[in-house]
């Protein structure tokens, strides 16, 4: 671990001292093709996606992200701790993938994945007006062209709903490309009530003796986010008994309003079940019934010390608001199946990452944590008549993968920017491998999966400030990943390091860009 006392927004927030340095300015782009000279050296130019309207198969996209879902919440992943009924029923009826990661962690990475189908790693760290500071952690390049985009100009009718505080922040463009964005507000640490300047104490939330595991700064850091947090739930409960709930009813109504408008790309981002960890009660009474004391809402991000009756209540707060995503997904199928939308789209249910529950006796997730519980991703895709349903797929796919895969079911092209590969020969059979390993990274550390092995190391050693010896774990005899046997296999270690160096390598410069237009480049498009 990098330090032993700092909370979730001071890990956040941790970057390297020489990074307020680097400033907002990015070079080579790697995707501006009919370009020369500098303009091409330092990116800048955005490629309008080409038109495609005459062309696919008009299927509209229902794209469904939730954030911190597990894979092992859902039965199809082995689980069998949370009551996921309306998602174990969609799975039956969709092709589930087994081997499905992200390339580069947590929220705001995964999205640039996500959105344009863009390996980022290795990225660098830009400063950033956000509580939130880190590697990888920033807007969209300039000349990034997003799902949404492809989808806007083949003709379809682009919409994003979404309750990610961090879509919200000033200067982010996640929303690019979507014709109709509707932000729910109020997660987390999102500036959406006014604090007080003399904060209450929290424990109503954490005991005061766990509270002493922490530095004098992080407690009061802890005070401000937990604070925040409780009044921003004072404000939306007046919506709803949980976000997921908000913006669930956004979708459907959108749903409801616009089924007819054929074809249409929607894209709904949620939160559930990321912290804090406060589900409503008729579902934490299942998992913990007439609940008493501090609600645990909020996990830690270091690995202090946690109290039983601690870790037990964290563990049904997860629980029990992950079974509040399952219902509130069960609610939007519902309207979906009603609108008859099944029989001409594809629905794809997925998370961006999961998160540690007690496993080593750590929770959440975080560059030193990049085992199974975190990076094993859920991806069911449900396909018009149930094609392939309840058929099981292996082989590595990562998240900039998505973005070609679901424009081929489409009958579309992705823009050359895009280099994600189509997966769906996997589930033809044409193929039994799209990628030999799965690489990923996290900050400064970074990650090689095999089928027989998982293997984490820093990448970047001029940049990291901690102390993270390599670290090895075998997925046949240690399938959830506790224990470390790097020193008694040099040679694996050695081999995947050489893996992970030359992933890195192949990836300087091609994935670097700008946050500008170059005066004078360019032509109007709208």
């Amino acid at each position: 671990m990098t330090t032993k006392h700092f909370t979730r927004r001071e890990f956040l927030t941790r970057a390297p001292a020489s990074a307020a340095a680097v400033g907002l300015a990015g070079c080579a782009g790697g995707g501006n093709r009919n370009r020369a000279g500098a303009e091409e050296a330092s990116g800048g130019v955005w490629e309008k996606p080409p038109d495609q309207r005459d062309k696919g198969n008009r299927l509209n996209l229902i794209l469904l992200d939730v954030d911190t879902f597990r894979a092992d919440n859902l039965a199809c992943y082995g689980g069998n701790q949370v009551d996921c009924s309306n998602l174990n029923a969609f799975a039956q009826d969709s092709v589930i993938f087994e081997e499905a990661y992200p390339e580069a962690l947590p929220t705001v990475p995964i999205r640039r994945n996500l959105m344009t189908g863009r390996r980022i790693v290795p990225f660098d760290y830009y400063q950033q007006h956000d509580p939130v500071q880190m590697p990888g952690w920033h807007p969209l390049f300039f000349e990034d062209v997003t799902l949404a985009e492809t989808l806007h100009e083949a003709g379809y009718a682009t919409a994003l709903i979404a309750d990610i505080l961090h879509f919200t922040r000033p200067g982010r463009n996640f929303h690019r490309g979507y014709r109709y964005y509707d932000w729910v507000r109020g997660h987390s640490f999102d500036f959406y009530a006014t604090l007080p300047h003399q904060l209450p104490e929290i424990t109503d939330v954490v005991p005061e003796a766990y509270l002493e595991n922490f530095s004098p700064f992080s407690r009061a850091d802890l005070r401000w986010e937990i604070n925040q947090g409780k009044l921003n739930m004072a404000r939306w409960l007046k919506e709803g008994e949980s976000l997921i709930e908000i913006t669930a009813r956004k979708v459907i109504a959108w749903l409801r309003e616009n089924h007819a408008n054929s074809p249409f790309f929607l894209h709904m981002e949620a939160f559930d079940p990321h912290e804090p960890w406060d589900p409503p009660r008729r579902f934490l009474d299942k998992y913990m019934p007439n609940a008493k004391g501090p609600t645990w809402a909020t996990p830690p991000y270091d690995d202090v010390e946690v109290p039983e009756e601690g870790v037990k209540r964290l563990r049904a707060n997860y629980f029990a608001e992950s079974e509040c995503v399952d219902y509130w997904m069960g609610e939007i199928f519902k309207a979906i199946q009603e609108l008859g939308l099944f029989d001409n789209s594809v629905v794809v249910f997925m998370s961006d990452h999961g998160a540690l529950l007690g496993e080593q006796g750590q929770f959440c997730k975080g560059p030193e944590r990049i085992r199974r519980q975190v990076t094993h991703l859920p991806l069911l895709v449900r396909l018009p008549g149930r094609e392939g349903a309840g058929q099981r797929v292996g082989g590595f796919v990562q998240i900039p993968d998505y973005v070609p895969t679901l424009l081929g079911r489409l009958d579309l092209e992705p823009v050359p920017r895009v280099t994600g590969k189509d997966f769906w020969p996997l589930v033809t059979g044409e193929t039994r491998s799209v990628h030999d390993y799965a690489t990923m990274a996290y900050g400064w550390i970074g990650s090689v999966r095999t089928p027989e092995w998982n293997f984490s190391a820093v990448w970047n050693p001029e940049e990291y400030k901690g102390n993270y010896p390599p670290q090895l774990y075998s997925r046949e005899k240690d399938p959830d990943e506790l224990t470390d046997v790097a020193e008694k296999y040099p040679d694996v270690v050695a081999d995947l390091k050489r893996k992970l160096d030359d992933y890195i390598e192949a990836g300087r410069g091609l994935t670097r860009g700008s946050f500008h237009a170059p005066r004078g480049v360019g032509t109007p498009t709208y």
